[in-house]
């Protein structure tokens, strides 16, 4: 074999391999899903959801230095009051980020000796309810519980 001969197959052999990776590559990015983060609900719409379900919540300020409306994963809660107790919503862009924030919340409250409450995670939301252990509590809390999927979906309608 002539030694152009050999450069030039060599040169076709190039080509191919590129070719081909340029077709890997341009069909990796057809078939990846597209990454569609849900919006973030205001307190007004939760406030209006939840009063559909016969729930009556009232926006509050929300104050960092209480363990349960810090900052969690870079994500700044909602704080409501429901019967006087607190309902604290944070929204997250994803269920990994959610992760991140209750992993950030078990590392600040390891030591800590908290008051009653009872946390709901799914999917991007983490919700902590700050209740007493009564009767009405444990009520209202199911209720809550079976408010957020319909919250969830909520916030995917409008993302």
């Amino acid at each position: 074999m002539s030694m152009s001969m050999k450069l030039r197959m060599s040169g076709i052999l190039i080509l191919l391999l590129l070719g081909f990776g340029m077709l890997l590559t341009g069909c990796g990015r057809g078939t990846d899903p597209v990454k569609v983060e849900a919006r973030e609900l205001s307190a007004d719409e939760i406030s209006a959801y939840f009063a559909r379900q016969g729930l009556e919540l009232h926006s509050v300020v929300v104050h960092p230095e209480n363990i349960f409306q810090g900052e969690l994963n870079g994500r700044k809660p909602l704080v409501f009051l429901l019967d006087e107790k607190e309902l604290v919503i944070y929204q997250f862009a994803t269920a990994g980020e959610r992760e991140a924030g209750w992993a950030d919340f078990e590392q600040h409250t390891a030591t800590a000796d908290l008051v009653p409450y009872k946390a709901y995670q799914e999917q991007s939301l983490l919700v902590f309810y700050i209740h007493d252990e009564g009767m009405i509590g444990q009520e209202l809390y199911r209720q809550v519980e079976k408010t957020i999927p319909g919250l969830l979906e909520l916030k995917a309608d409008g993302a």
